[in-house]
């Protein structure tokens, strides 16, 4: 699995309306980056929800979010509405993975992502968290990342 004081890998990747989304783009500031298995899922939906109803603390901090899966970007679109997500759902649909193997979070078996969180600043990952697949992550987990970057600054 990446490490904290890893560099964040390059990859690029559509959101939920096609627009490009690089590794370049998410290494400027804070940014989480949630990895997770399937859109309309039980635990992803309750994950995302969840990231959502708190979206204005993650604005207030400057964080940005970004939540990955091997998902199409037409379903993240769908899955983005029916949720009501704001931030980018990113479709690591082709190469299928690539993203989720290059931060050696892809279940081969499965063909999907696994649930694996990468809190990066500046470009550096400095804090990676997961839970099991039928787990959710503990939401204070992300705010414990982000409460600890922005008291090193």
């Amino acid at each position: 699995m990446i490490q904290a004081g890893s560099p964040l890998f390059e990859f690029s990747l559509e959101n939920q309306y096609g627009e490009s989304i690089t590794s370049s783009d998410l290494s400027r500031g804070r940014v989480l980056v949630v990895f997770y298995p399937w859109a309309f899922s039980r635990v992803c939906g309750s994950e995302l929800a969840e990231l959502q109803q708190n979206y204005q603390y993650f604005v207030d901090r400057q964080v940005r979010l970004a939540a990955i899966s091997v998902d199409h970007k037409f379903t993240l679109r769908n899955y983005a509405e029916h949720l009501g997500i704001e931030f980018d759902l990113l479709a690591d649909f082709w190469p299928h993975g690539e993203a989720a193997q290059l931060a050696q979070a892809f279940d081969a078996q499965r063909g999907v992502a696994t649930r694996l969180t990468l809190y990066i600043v500046d470009g550096i990952v400095r804090e990676v968290f997961s839970s099991s697949m039928t787990k959710p992550r503990e939401f204070d987990g992300y705010v414990r990342a982000v409460e600890a970057s922005l008291q090193a600054e």
